[in-house]
């Protein structure tokens, strides 16, 4: 029944929710098959997808008169290749393209403007590492980090409705994070719950008209929380191939779904 109820419970979590994905704290056991690397070896090559939706970052902005940012969506769709070591440490990078949409207001002359804006598709990587720190029956302890930056171009920004000049300007994003998790195997099913701190930053510039209340054509952004849980849980038979979706809250609204191949 204990069993049960935990599962019960993370899907439920999962199921209302919308930095970046930590991953589930035992996956460096998950695969003890693949079509190359048997259970003998010590290490293992991992190729997978990624996919990251960000509902709100949560960020604030970081200029005079410093306020939220009303919001900050990220989409991310990548590819993973992941070295494995002695069933118990994972390292990997993720590769992939990366979109922004968000929207801030700011005052000016007692007068309150709307920006939105919107990029294109570009480039972001990350690297990162996960680790079991220790194991008690079925139950798993884990500790992972991860950082990631990206370099987008605007495609279209608006103050109060009206158009401007997206030429010359750039979206920078930049985060680190580390966490704290345990995950517990059930059969085939795996769930998992945790904490990360992370720091998340995004620069945007520079724009011929004032985008903040510096009176410059920059913003500068910050997450406004650097404390936030997750839960998730992965879908494996062992072998070749395992399925995994994570939901992220209270220092953002995000969910991922991701998937690796053991060679």
């Amino acid at each position: 029944m204990r069993k049960l109820a935990f599962l019960s419970a993370a899907m439920m979590i999962k199921a209302f929710l919308f930095a970046a994905p930590v991953g589930n704290p035992a996956s460096p056991q998950f695969l003890q098959e693949g079509y190359f690397f048997g259970c003998n070896n010590w290490f293992d090559v991992r190729l997978g997808y990624e996919g990251d939706f960000v509902g709100d970052a949560r960020m604030n902005q970081y200029a005079q008169g410093n306020g939220r940012v009303d919001n900050f969506s990220q989409s991310t769709n990548s590819g993973t290749v992941t070295l494995s070591v002695l069933d118990r440490l994972d390292m990997y990078a993720v590769f992939g393209s990366s979109r922004v949409c968000t929207d801030w207001r700011f005052t000016a002359a007692e007068l309150v403007k709307r920006i939105q804006l919107e990029t294109s598709y570009h480039y972001l990587w990350a690297i990162g590492a996960r680790g079991i720190l220790f194991e008690w029956g079925n139950t798993i302890l884990g500790l992972g980090g991860r950082y990631h930056a990206s370099d987008l171009k605007p495609i279209w920004t608006t103050i109060n409705g009206a158009p401007i000049s997206t030429k010359g300007t750039q979206l920078k994003t930049q985060s680190w994070q580390i966490d704290l998790d345990l995950a517990y195997k059930i059969d085939l099913f795996i769930p998992y719950l945790g904490l990360k701190y992370s720091k998340s930053c995004t620069k945007i510039g520079t724009f011929s008209e004032a985008i903040s209340s510096s009176g410059f054509g920059k913003m500068h952004m910050k997450n406004r929380n650097p404390v936030g849980i997750l839960v998730g849980c992965s879908l494996t038979t062992g072998k070749y191939f395992f399925l995994n979706i994570e939901g992220r809250l209270i220092d953002e609204e995000a969910a991922t779904i991701a998937g690796d191949f053991r060679f």
